[in-house]
């Protein structure tokens, strides 16, 4: 299967891709197609969130065309656009775009109507009319508040931060909480870096324990609903092509077979 990842840096496609292969076992090809250095197509756009809206604004401004259209091109099953949900706090999210979203962050607990309007505000940037018009080939990745809320679920769940209510709430803004700032005390192995204030992201460190994600993924998605969602729009796309190739009689390993049991519901 062909795999195509807009994400927001390359922190973010390792662990999602860790989820997608335990969720959706065979031999993939990965298409990284944001960020990427592919020249002048997709190069430009640099990481970070205003890199996923500049490729989704490349997409039907640049190269003239859209994003159904580049997903037949490049002959994708299955195409992952990641963005965290920390961003809706951003001023400048929907700078340049055509009917911008109106208060996309919204109060939280829950996290889930500020994950709609982000949606909603993805779809524009790809120049859709709505977040309902997405191709069945495209899900949506929007960690609350960012993927390092998922990171920690996955290697501390007994700490009681995983429990609280605002789990998914919990943003950079409040550092004392935020999972990303705690994972570069020693407290936390020091996973993260912090310098100057900042926090990075090394990826080496996340080479090491992506494997926790998806070895302990039935945790992190009892304590993000977002995860949650995730999960079940892989699971649905898996079952959904495992039925069309049982009916074509073309029953492949790691597909029908282990999913017989959903199959017979």
């Amino acid at each position: 299967m062909k795999i195509g990842t807009v994400v927001e840096g390359p922190t973010d496609r390792l662990v999602l891709k860790a989820i997608i292969e335990k969720l959706y076992p065979g031999d993939h090809d990965y298409l990284d197609l944001q960020p990427a250095d592919n020249g002048d197509s997709f190069g430009r756009s640099g990481t970070g969130w205003k890199g996923v809206r500049r490729f989704c604004f490349d997409v039907w401004q640049s190269l003239d065309t859209d994003i159904t259209t580049l997903i037949t091109d490049y002959q994708i099953d299955l195409l992952i656009i990641h963005a965290d949900a920390d961003i809706a706090f951003e001023p400048d999210l929907q700078e340049d775009t055509i009917h911008p979203v109106g208060n996309v962050s919204q109060p939280c607990p829950p996290i889930l109507p500020t994950v709609e309007n982000l949606k909603e505000v993805i779809a524009r940037w790809l120049n859709l009319e709505g977040a309902d018009k997405f191709p069945s080939e495209a899900i949506l990745a929007i960690p609350a508040q960012d993927t390092e809320n998922w990171l920690f679920a996955a290697l501390f769940p007994d700490d009681a931060l995983c429990r609280k209510s605002d789990y998914e709430c919990i943003h950079k803004g409040d550092d004392h909480r935020h999972p990303a700032y705690l994972m570069t005390l020693k407290g936390y192995r020091k996973i993260l870096k912090r310098k100057d204030g900042k926090i990075k992201k090394p990826v080496k460190r996340y080479r090491q324990v992506v494997g926790n994600v998806a070895d302990n993924w039935n945790k992190v998605c009892e304590f993000c609903s977002q995860a949650r969602t995730f999960n079940d729009k892989l699971m649905y796309k898996n079952i959904r092509e495992a039925r069309q190739e049982y009916a074509r009689g073309e029953v492949r390993k790691g597909t029908v077979d282990d999913l017989m049991g959903e199959l017979s519901e």
